[in-house]
């Protein structure tokens, strides 16, 4: 698979603060994830994304930002046939995990890791990402189900019946006089009950598991309905209708792409309500992240982490002042380290611009990514990317240690301490604050201020608070008070309560530093045969709304969705004088439809064939919906990811009801 050069760099998603090893840890979950599709490709089998991966698939586009578990699942049929060829045809070191092939294993879904170890070796490194911690995908299997009050009273009890048992015996146990004598003759009216009989010399609690697979199979495939039969045994819930998985559709998911079941947004409706595009931080840590365990069981055999992590020291806060230099006019410099970033240092550089008797220079540095074992990969310098109007001096054209500048804004503050990035030596604080008496950081990055007290967003906090651009800079500037509040308990968790002063003088807020958010876009870049529905007769911009059809719902609603779509393009033709309509499908429907649904891909085609024919607005299907997004005005349509990131843009935003024609 082909990773961006950038993916690992931490970043923030949704208000989130993702950090760099979490990102290591969605790389090689997803390479995990490639050999299952690999093996279920190869014989013809489906698996369809799951609870939260489903959720941030079609919402986030990749992982919730906030998530780092990976689920799927797969009808039962399908289920039992990978859990035999997989054994065989995953890579070296990985492991499947089961109650079939386990004895001690004690989970009703089956798991697929990529090692059953912390390993250091650099062949494993290199393999996942370097990224040292087992991670893996969870395996849901999926029976079919009915509702019939008298069979399924008697599958819940039978269920629960052989769990409770299973909670009696240790794995070990392999002989039934081993037992309770009351627990044992269950355990034989059981497995006699559901014509399995106890094979002797072999685990009892795995057989006993394998017999409660056997009893969730209960119902075949004429059933309406498929459920994950634990859970609806323990919470009632999880029965869907079969045609929600009847196909797969490929979406993408981070840097890859992941088989989502046809009928997602009846899936998601039904387990999320109808507000699931709405993102909710919570759930509290529980197991976050899934590697926090092995991270620690590093630490205490080696003595140190595997990640460089900054401690702190006491003596980062002397500052020594460097000598100073006359001169009639002040100098300020800015050092950006990728051009990107550069919206969070503008409005300080404008108003210091505005600063009399001040020269002002931005000065991008250069960056390395890192790599296997943490050591420097490729370099990087990006003197491109910025406005037309922010002159830019190269870094080597500066003499630091001769001019001594007035002040010097940074907007790294990792140093060395972060596992994808590193600014070149030379710019790390430490030997920067011996050439400036003033170093002002100023983050590159925003954070949600308004849910700060949710156990992931203090823990990742960790990671952008504790480093040495905030403990060596004479001021940090921050985007509100909340925020501020958040740096300086961190910090004093940190260093001691006794270094309060020293941070409440230390941070400030300057809410101006919050960029205004923009999607705009250069005409260059709009297609040519668009501008004549984006223009009106006096060559005056219309209105765009982007009006986006998912392939879900065509395949779930059929005619009534069709009706729905004829009733909307009409209206925007009616209104095609004053406004224009980007129809953005999503990027999979023709391969869906034409192959699996062609009844649905004729009627959608002399739909769209009509909609080319009147002539009023533009068709877009492609994957990188970016450009349309850019354009709009308003959001109308189905709920997917381009939804959520329209949403990020302020901008007006409609779900389309198709019960309302």
């Amino acid at each position: 698979m082909i990773i961006p050069k950038d993916y690992y760099e931490p970043e923030v998603r949704d208000g989130y603060y993702v950090p760099s090893e979490m990102k290591r840890c969605w790389a090689a979950t997803i390479g995990v994830l490639e050999e299952i599709d690999k093996i279920c490709r190869r014989h013809n089998l489906k698996y369809f994304a799951e609870y939260g991966t489903l959720l941030g698939a079609v919402r986030h586009g990749g992982f919730i930002p906030w998530d780092d578990d990976f689920d799927i699942s797969m009808k039962r049929e399908d289920y039992m046939v990978f859990l035999k060829v997989a054994r065989d045809e995953l890579p070296q070191g990985y492991q499947l995990l089961s109650v079939y092939n386990n004895s001690e294993y004690d989970n009703f879904l089956s798991r697929v890791v990529n090692s059953n170890m912390i390993s250091l070796e650099q062949d494993f490194l290199e393999a996942n990402h370097n990224f040292p911690f087992a991670v893996g995908v969870d395996i849901f299997p999926l029976d079919y189900f009915e509702y019939k009050d008298e069979e399924n009273a008697a599958l819940k009890e039978m269920v629960t019946s052989v769990q409770s048992l299973i909670n009696l015996i240790t794995a070990d146990v392999t002989d039934i006089s081993e037992i309770d004598e009351v627990v044992g003759g269950t355990i034989v009216r059981f497995c006699d009950m559901c014509g399995v009989p106890l094979e002797s010399g072999k685990p009892i609690r795995q057989q006993l598991y394998i017999l409660n697979e056997r009893i969730c199979s209960t119902y075949d495939s004429s059933s309406p309905y498929l459920s994950n039969i634990y859970f609806w045994v323990n919470n009632g819930n999880q029965v869907y209708k079969k045609e929600i998985f009847e196909n797969t559709v490929r979406i993408p998911f981070e840097f890859s792409e992941i088989c989502a079941p046809i009928g997602y947004d009846d899936k998601l409706l039904n387990a999320y309500g109808p507000n699931y595009m709405t993102p909710y931080k919570g759930g509290g840590m529980h197991d976050y992240p899934l590697y926090e365990k092995q991270k620690k069981l590093l630490f205490e055999a080696n003595g140190k982490s595997f990640y460089k992590v900054y401690e702190w020291n006491k003596d980062d806060l002397n500052r020594v002042s460097p000598p100073g230099h006359a001169r009639e006019r002040r100098e300020v410099i800015f050092l950006p380290f990728r051009a990107k970033y550069w919206k969070y240092m503008e409005e300080e550089w404008l108003r210091t611009t505005d600063e009399e008797n001040t020269d002002v220079y931005v000065i991008p540095i250069p960056y390395y990514e890192k790599i296997t074992y943490g050591l420097n990969g490729d370099i990087h310098y990006e003197a491109d990317g910025f406005p037309d109007y922010v002159p830019i001096t190269p870094f080597d054209k500066y003499d630091f240690d001769t001019r001594i500048p007035d002040r010097i804004v940074i907007q790294n503050p990792y140093d060395e301490y972060d596992c994808a990035i590193t600014v070149h030596p030379r710019f790390y604080t430490g030997m920067l604050r011996q050439v400036t008496p003033e170093l002002v950081y100023i983050p590159y990055f925003m954070i949600d201020d308004s849910s700060l007290d949710d156990e992931k967003t203090r823990y990742t906090a960790d990671f952008f608070v504790k480093t040495p651009g905030v403990v060596r800079a004479d001021k940090v500037y921050l985007q509100s008070s909340p925020v501020r509040d958040l740096y300086i308990e961190k910090l004093c968790e940190f260093a001691g309560e006794d270094t309060k002063p020293v941070w409440e003088e230390k941070l400030e807020v300057r809410e101006y530093i919050k960029p205004v958010v923009s999607e705009g876009i250069r005409e260059e870049d709009i297609p040519q045969e668009w501008w004549k529905y984006l223009l009106d007769d006096n060559n005056e911009g219309k209105k765009v709304i982007l009006f986006h059809t998912n392939v879900s719902d065509i395949v779930m609603l059929k005619d009534k969705y069709f009706d729905k779509l004829r009733s909307v393009l009409e209206t925007f033709n009616q209104q095609s004088d004053v406004m224009t309509v980007i129809w953005h499908a999503h990027s999979d429907t023709q391969a869906v439809l034409e192959v699996k649904y062609p009844d649905l891909w004729e009627t959608y085609t002399e739909i769209l064939n009509e909609y080319f024919k009147d002539d009023f607005g533009i068709y877009d299907d492609r994957a990188d919906y970016s450009r349309s997004v850019a354009i709009a005005d308003a959001y109308y349509g189905d709920r997917d990811a381009i939804l959520h990131d329209f949403v990020r843009t302020g901008r007006p935003v409609m779900i389309m009801n198709v019960n309302i024609t």
